[in-house]
């Protein structure tokens, strides 16, 4: 029973397959007449069965619905999606198809688009933005350290990170005027560097284009709309289920959940250790990054495994 006494929504187990080929294009399917949501484009794949397991329920659907067998199968992204009368689970995997092309058995209409193109084939299911968000986001989140002034940033050498990753512009300790005096010079460096700049102070966006917005927490409790972020992403800080909700009432690209690890930063909080990340990364419904304690070199294996999009911090990368 749910707090207010009405039985739970049915949970749906569902895995679904992300194909990628050689040239980096990924496959979508349109739902033919006579399903639900026909016309409605999204990833292949289907219900789990009693007792299966999650990557061997994604080969079976595949070979039903597209005649293909699938290799280098990875975890992409794990969430729960609810709808009025149900919930579903969708453990998403990103593959390769091994052997022949796929084809659509059950008459539905396949196609083969870039990442970035993939927002052309209209309309799609709801659940098609989270697990494109995934495709997207880089695997790496960088903050950078406490300096004492924004002159401290010239000196500040670049995280050594691959092209495409987001560093964001933390200094709590600066107050507005500082902080959107350096803001502009920042972001022009990072991008010049092949980086994606994130900002935590909604007014240093204001003509930032391309530059991605951090939240913490209690800036996006007292936020009634999603700021606009032109040609960037919105990211929430989130500890809890209520922060969570938070998060997707913004309606965020994703979110930095922590602290999963002991770590300095917060001494005597109560870490939450993998399995209390994976419970809230689940319900986020939504890309989540792991944060507290954890090293990319050492944790990321792990960190994927119980659903992560990546690692953020700030000793991780510094």
């Amino acid at each position: 029973m749910s707090a207010a006494g009405a039985p739970a929504l049915p949970l749906i187990q569902v895995a679904c397959g992300v194909l990628v080929d050689a040239g980096g294009r990924v496959l979508m399917a349109q739902r033919p007449k006579g399903k639900i949501a026909a016309g409605y484009w999204e990833f292949p794949g289907g219900k789990i069965e009693p007792g299966e397991a999650a990557e061997a329920a994604l080969r079976r659907e595949l070979q039903e619905e597209l005649g293909v067998d699938i290799a280098d199968i990875e975890p992409l992204i794990d969430f729960v999606h609810g709808y009025r009368d149900r919930r579903v689970r969708l453990q998403t995997y990103r593959c390769r198809v091994a052997g022949d092309a796929p084809e659509g058995r059950e008459g539905q209409a396949l196609a083969w688009r870039a990442v970035d193109a993939l927002l052309d084939l209209q309309p799609q299911l709801p659940t098609v933005a989270p697990i494109l968000n995934a495709l997207r986001l880089p695997a790496h989140y960088a903050w950078t350290p406490a300096l004492d002034t924004p002159e401290a940033l010239s000196d500040l050498p670049p995280p050594a990170l691959p092209r495409g990753s987001l560093v964001r512009l933390r200094q709590p300790q600066w107050d507005e005027a500082d902080y959107g005096r350096a803001a502009p010079g920042w972001c022009a460096r990072m991008q010049a560097q092949g980086l994606r700049p994130v900002l935590d102070r909604p007014a240093a966006l204001a003509s930032a284009e391309g530059v991605s917005l951090h939240l913490p927490a209690p800036v996006a409790a007292a936020l009634t709309a999603r700021p606009d972020t032109p040609g960037g992403w919105l990211l929430v800080s989130a500890h809890d289920t209520a922060e969570l909700n938070v998060a997707a009432g913004l309606q965020a690209d994703a979110v930095v959940i922590g602290h999963v690890a002991d770590t300095p930063s917060h001494p005597t909080a109560a870490a939450l250790g993998w399995a209390g990340f994976s419970a809230l990364a689940r319900a986020a419904g939504r890309p989540a990054y792991a944060i507290g304690g954890l090293s990319p070199a050492r944790d990321a294996v792990v960190a994927r495994t119980a659903g992560a999009q990546g690692i953020a911090g700030i000793r991780a990368y510094w």
